[in-house]
């Protein structure tokens, strides 16, 4: 696997490069660093329980879905003002917002133009419905901001278009397009959206409990933001003083001081209940793998599910 990303990554420098020094110098920092390259894993391994493919194609896959996330990411930290992105300075911290939405925007484009050349017209709108779902349920986490009384069901059905749908794709398009059985696809589909709704959850703990060091990004960011995540939706319901009530109310959150809510958040039970979702989430997810064909492929997407479960902590 070390070997078939570093090939992804290649495709990708390849397919990114540009003579602008403004897009040149703004991808450095996304592109050229340590990546986990996560998506296009999910992709490569899914293709693994198909047939062998011509022209690396699924490397080329690969690498769109990768150029697609990481437009995703740019964007969000425009939206949400978040000054750092895998331990440096964000793109729109160095270049500005007007030229870092642009970047995003020049990222989408080669991510079609390769999808266009090596997908199914199925799959190339299966790409755009998710970018449409994913710029959706952004606008829904904007509207969303400092509304502390979220209910879970609300934030399962963001984070489903916000990541949980991504994860999917890779899988699905990664088997469908290596011609796997359609009873294996659909099942690599149903795990890679488990497999996401998970990673997502846990995600959204290390805003309140993460070590900055190993995520590389700032505690509580989200939380400044008025983004309302499953640690505090759960922590609402735990909290049987109504402090947390108080300091999230409309009036008082959006100047609240974060440390006290994730101290909060943290002695009210709030991250070990969220906790138990991601397990849940994890849990269906292996089911799902369980049921796939036994080999290599099988044995990598459980270890890196189960992996994922348990970072950073």
């Amino acid at each position: 696997m070390p070997e078939s990303l570093e090939k992804v990554s290649g495709i990708i420098q390849a397919s990114v490069a540009s003579q602008n020094p403004v897009i040149a110098e703004g991808l450095i920092s996304l592109f050229g660093g340590d990546g986990k390259l996560l998506r296009p894993g999910l992709l490569l391994i899914a293709s693994e329980f198909g047939k062998p493919q011509k022209e690396d194609k699924q490397f080329k896959l690969a690498a769109a879905l990768e150029m697609l996330h990481v437009a995703t990411l740019i964007h969000d930290d425009v939206i949400d003002d978040s000054p750092l992105r895998r331990g440096l300075p964000a793109v729109h911290t160095r270049f500005g917002k007007q030229d870092a939405v642009l970047i995003g925007d020049y990222l989408l484009s080669r991510c079609f133009l390769i999808a266009a050349g090596y997908t199914s017209p199925e799959h190339a709108v299966a790409l755009a419905q998710v970018i449409s779902v994913i710029c959706t349920m952004e606008i829904q986490q904007n509207i969303d901001r400092y509304r502390a009384d979220t209910s879970i069901r609300h934030y399962f059905r963001k984070i489903m278009g916000k990541t949980a749908m991504l994860f999917s794709l890779a899988c699905h398009v990664g088997a469908s397009e290596a011609k796997a059985p359609k009873a294996v696809t659909e099942r690599l589909r149903r795990a890679g959206y488990d497999i996401g709704m998970a990673f997502q959850i846990i995600d959204d703990i290390l805003d309140y409990s993460g070590d900055q060091d190993v995520v590389r990004k700032t505690l509580g960011n989200d939380l400044k933001a008025g983004v309302v995540t499953l640690p505090l939706i759960c922590a609402l319901s735990l909290d049987k003083s109504g402090e947390l009530a108080r300091a999230t109310s409309r009036e008082s959150f959006p100047q609240a001081d974060t440390e006290y809510i994730i101290g909060i958040v943290r002695s009210s039970g709030g991250i070990e209940a969220a906790r138990e979702h991601a397990k849940r989430y994890t849990r269906r997810a292996l089911t799902e793998i369980s049921g796939l064909p036994r080999g290599k492929a099988r044995d990598m997407l459980e270890k890196l599910t189960q992996h994922l479960l348990i970072r950073n902590y």
